[in-house]
């Protein structure tokens, strides 16, 4: 019974720590170096399903044009929205307001979950010894 507690506890950890930790590792290159930018729509799509995709262009360093999708939207979009992009490779962008503000926040949280993982994996692995 308690095995399945420190199980569980591990599992969700382990899901918070990929769902939050993936997206901070992929923009790790952006935040050090990223260049601020204004992009325009594109292309607008609604599927039958009601998302709606909308693709946003921009210029980048390399006077080259790029864009980077905005998928699932629910309500339609206006205006241009505001993209941070890698000057050394320009088609890595994210947009701004996905971007997390609270960066050493963010990392802290990462960290707890990372040890929250590892002490119910070990307290489970303990436990089953037992």
């Amino acid at each position: 019974m308690v095995f399945n507690v420190f199980g569980v506890i591990f599992a969700v950890a382990l899901l918070a720590l990929i769902s939050f930790g993936v997206p901070y590792l992929r923009q790790a290159p952006l935040r050090q170096r990223g260049v601020r930018t204004w992009g325009w729509e594109a292309s607008r799509s609604v599927p039958q399903d009601g998302k709606i995709t909308v693709r946003y262009g921009y210029d980048g360093r390399d006077g080259g044009l790029h864009s980077i999708p905005m998928v699932g939207l629910t309500v339609q979009p206006s205006g241009s929205e505001e993209i941070v992009y890698d000057p050394k490779n320009p088609k890595r962008a994210e947009f701004v307001s996905r971007m997390p503000e609270n960066v050493k926040g963010r990392r802290n949280l990462l960290i707890v979950l990372l040890a929250v993982a590892f002490i119910s994996l070990a307290l489970g692995c303990i436990d089953a010894a037992m």
